[in-house]
Formats: structure tokens, sequence, C-alpha cells
């Protein structure tokens, strides 16, 4: 899998049609989980070199990711979670 905590690429990627497979979050920074290809690669080299992409549905992946941060939660909270639900 690929991971990247930049949220600008991460919308790019998903604007260029990769799915966002996963969510994480280690302290304040969440990490956008995609499938990892040879395409998608590509993608992320175009992202680097300045690849243009529509300014509309840039913005809009831009913003659905925003409102995704907040639902993420931490790793380590996740397992505290998983280990009070077991304990007597």
């Amino acid at each position: 899998s690929y991971c990247t905590d930049h949220l600008y690429l991460a919308a790019f990627l998903a604007c260029s049609g990769y799915r966002i497979v996963g969510t994480s979050r280690e302290g304040s920074r969440v990490c956008f989980v995609f499938d990892q290809t040879s395409q998608l690669s590509a993608a992320v080299a175009s992202f680097m070199a300045g690849a243009a992409i529509p300014a509309w549905q840039y913005a809009f992946e831009v913003l659905k990711l925003k409102r995704l941060i907040p639902r993420c939660k931490p790793i380590m909270e996740k397992f505290n979670h998983a280990d009070q639900k077991t304990a007597p």
C-alpha cells in the first residue's frame, strides 16, 4: 500500500481515479492509504512535476478529505478501545 500525509497529493490522486482504501492517524498527522501500483507511482511523479487537473474537482476532493480528517482515530486509540472491550 502507499500512504501519504500530504493532503493535496491525496486529493490529486483521488481526482486521478485512485481510491483511498483507508486512513490512519499518528498524533496530529493523518495518513491517506492507497493501493500501490506502478500507475499510482506515475501519478505521484506527475503531481510532483506539476500536472494539471480540473480545479473544481480538485477543490471538491480537498474539501472531502478535510471533512474526513476529524473522523480518523489515532492508531493507539484504536488499540486501547479494542483492549477495553475484551477486558472483564
